[in-house]
């Protein structure tokens, strides 16, 4: 049986200490994460002037969001949140370390890259899986949607920083971008340290085996027909957007443009996400969760036409800031549903059973993009992106799981 949980206090966000020491830490982690991320493949690309070896590169970066989200959220629920992101954060801060050695000794070699990538993504995995997981037992029931924008927006501008900030760190020195997330790691530690609240509740003194578990959060999501249709909406696009990333910096590449207006040009992403995700109360008053799937996805189809015959960087930037703004307006907004209905003790392995079904593709994409893009070309490779999106999206608004969606009410959500 589950301990009750612990309840929050029911004063804001504004005052509310462990919940901003919470979120300050964890923005710190994600922009230190963001930066090496986006520093993988755009060393390896301008090192080897190869899309697929930066596509691979970045895969195996992204190949822990396949691997790990499962047992993660598992290690979420069994053991001490702040405990299993403290310990996070000095790996992460380690293997980064390890790199900038690397480069300095050996120069860049993709293989290198690869490795230390992966075992830092597995580790990020892990400390987003517990952060998320931990937020309920910081903030009161009636500030969930409000505190889960923010975290949306902190995530976007991150990326908005990271991006560029890739770039410059590059432009100065190859390891710049590892020593910087090596920093930004231990100041979030000294911050979770600070944190005087527990972030879970009372575990069970027995616990099932691993598999049971994982089934049991599987078999909860199943339930939840409009999530699961919502989930697999994301995951095509996660599979499509790494196809689009990459080719618009084989744009700027060939296009004379530097690493750090290819930064630029995809950081602005970070724009858009931030503005969006800060948004989404008031989007959420007017229009249904299934609304906002079917604009904001639709929005993000049409915008890819833009990008198979456009190369001015300021017009790819804007293109992604407002693809951005829409994804991060409809992924709070689905954040904030599941957290109104998610069970306490089933958080950790919710979290890290949608973020796998939903990130997961994301290696996929990576992968099979360099390799479309050598193949086939920029244009061929978006338009036929945007072609198969747009199938998905008119298959999951016919849907009977968005059709017969209705809203939770609030009483029942708390």
């Amino acid at each position: 049986m589950s301990a009750p949980p612990v309840r929050p206090p029911a004063y804001g966000l504004k005052g509310n200490r462990n919940f901003l020491l919470l979120w300050a830490g964890a923005g710190l982690s994600f922009l230190g994460s963001r930066v090496s991320a986006y520093a993988y493949p755009l060393i390896v690309l301008w090192a080897t002037g190869s899309a697929t070896a930066a596509g691979l590169v970045a895969a195996a970066a992204q190949l822990p969001y396949l691997l790990v989200q499962l047992p993660a959220g598992v290690l979420a629920d069994r053991v001490d949140r702040r405990n299993l992101m403290v310990v996070c954060d000095l790996a992460r801060a380690a293997v980064v370390c390890v790199v900038v050695v690397l480069v300095l000794v050996d120069g860049v070699h993709p293989v290198h890259f690869a490795v230390l990538g992966f075992v830092e993504s597995g580790f990020t995995v892990v400390y987003r899986v517990a952060e998320r997981a931990a937020l309920p037992s910081v903030v009161a029931a009636e500030s969930i949607a409000a505190a889960t924008a923010r975290n949306e927006a902190r995530e976007r501008a991150a990326g908005l920083l990271g991006q560029p900030g890739a770039g410059a760190f590059a432009a100065l020195a190859t390891w710049a971008p590892f020593l910087f997330t090596a920093i930004t790691h231990v100041l979030s530690l000294f911050m979770l340290l600070r944190i005087r609240v527990p972030l879970q509740s009372p575990r069970r003194s027995q616990r099932g085996s691993v598999v049971r578990e994982v089934a049991e959060s599987v078999s909860w999501l199943r339930g939840q027909r409009f999530a699961r249709l919502a989930v697999g909406l994301i995951a095509s696009t996660n599979l499509l957007f790494p196809v689009v990333q990459l080719a618009v910096l084989v744009v700027v590449r060939r296009s004379g443009g530097s690493e750090l207006v290819a930064a630029l040009v995809t950081g602005a992403a970070g724009v858009g996400g931030v503005a969006g995700a800060l948004s989404t109360p008031w989007w959420m008053r007017r229009f249904t969760l299934p609304r906002l799937m079917i604009l904001s996805n639709l929005l993000w189809a049409c915008l890819l036409l833009v990008v198979a015959f456009v190369s001015a960087p300021v017009v790819l930037g804007t293109v992604f800031a407002l693809s951005a703004g829409a994804a991060g307006v409809w992924a709070v907004s689905l954040s904030a549903h599941l957290f109104g209905v998610a069970p306490e003790d089933m958080r950790g392995r919710i979290a890290g059973a949608v973020t796998l079904l939903a990130y997961g593709p994301l290696a996929i994409g990576s992968a099979s993009g360099g390799v479309t893009l050598d193949l086939l070309g920029v244009r061929a490779t978006v338009i036929a992106a945007m072609g198969v999106h747009l199938l998905l999206l008119l298959l999951a608004s016919i849907s009977q799981g968005t059709r017969s969606f209705r809203e939770i009410p609030k009483s029942d959500s708390a």
